[in-house]
């Protein structure tokens, strides 16, 4: 009986540790949410320096993150920042820089749909997006970035957030700031 016992007792104090936000299994309710939920990483950058400004935002958003993992994402801002003269380490401690950054990527509308649409900065950029006659989200070519709202299932109740490529390999994988 106490062998049977002795798997549960060595897992139940593990998984008791674990934040149910921090796991896969975890549905964002809206881009908000989804951005505090991957905030909780320590590496992931971007979605702590848009926290600020979502918070500061009433109404509905669009948001777009690069659809790939921490690690490429830091990578590639490293990469901008160091052509702008500055390094992830001040953007790190710089709050009017993560705000620039947040306002180049966030649009003010709970979705994107073709026309021309203005991120909080007040950038327009030219949206394209795909009919949805499937049931699968629209796909949207979003200025130089493509994008696919994982939160499209949710609708109408919740926001949007685009998960972005680069139309062609190399490029910015976010709107410049």
């Amino acid at each position: 009986m106490t062998r049977r016992l002795l798997p549960l007792a060595l897992t139940l104090p593990l998984l008791a540790g674990c934040d149910p936000q921090g796991l896969d299994l975890y549905s964002p309710t809206d881009a908000r949410d989804y951005v505090r939920s991957c905030a909780r990483a320590r590496s992931d950058i971007m979605c702590r320096a848009m926290q600020p400004t979502l918070a500061a935002v009433s109404g509905p958003v669009s948001v777009l993150l690069p659809n790939n993992g921490d690690t490429e994402r830091e990578e590639a801002l490293t990469r901008f920042l160091a052509g702008r003269g500055t390094t992830l380490a001040a953007f790190r401690s710089d709050a009017a820089l993560q705000a620039a950054f947040a306002r180049a990527n966030i649009f003010p509308v709970a979705q994107l749909r073709t026309g021309t649409f203005r991120t909080l900065d007040g950038t327009p950029h030219e949206v394209t997006c795909t009919d949805e006659t499937s049931g699968l989200a629209p796909e949207c070519q979003i200025g130089p970035l493509g994008g696919v709202d994982h939160l499209h299932y949710r609708k109408p109740q919740a926001d949007s957030l685009y998960a972005t490529s680069p139309k062609t390999a190399g490029q910015l994988i976010f709107f410049p700031f």
